[in-house]
């Protein structure tokens, strides 16, 4: 299953959330402020896992909209995304 959060790690409990459900297998997207986790050094302890798996998604633009260089995760366009969806079907939002 494709998980999306969109909220700041900074400001809401979702990411947390997220990764606790999160099954063997399941890829994560962070877009909109949801992409400053890969920038934090907590978290990114915590999201290494799903990046070395292949499994973290970061969306392109909103990391370029914000002036951030994601260090973790695969960058990923609208277009990917729309992809991702319809291979993985429809994604559990957060």
């Amino acid at each position: 299953m494709l998980h999306t959060v969109k909220h700041s790690p900074l400001s809401h409990f979702h990411l947390a959330q997220c990764l606790r459900y999160m099954d063997a297998g399941d890829q994560l997207l962070l877009w909109q402020d949801a992409v400053i986790a890969v920038t934090l050094p907590d978290w990114q302890q915590q999201l290494a896992s799903l990046a070395e798996r292949g499994d973290l998604y970061v969306m392109r633009d909103d990391l370029v909209a914000r002036g951030l260089e994601g260090q973790l995760g695969t960058p990923v366009s609208m277009e990917d995304l729309v992809s991702l969806i319809v291979e993985k079907g429809s994604p559990q939002a957060w």
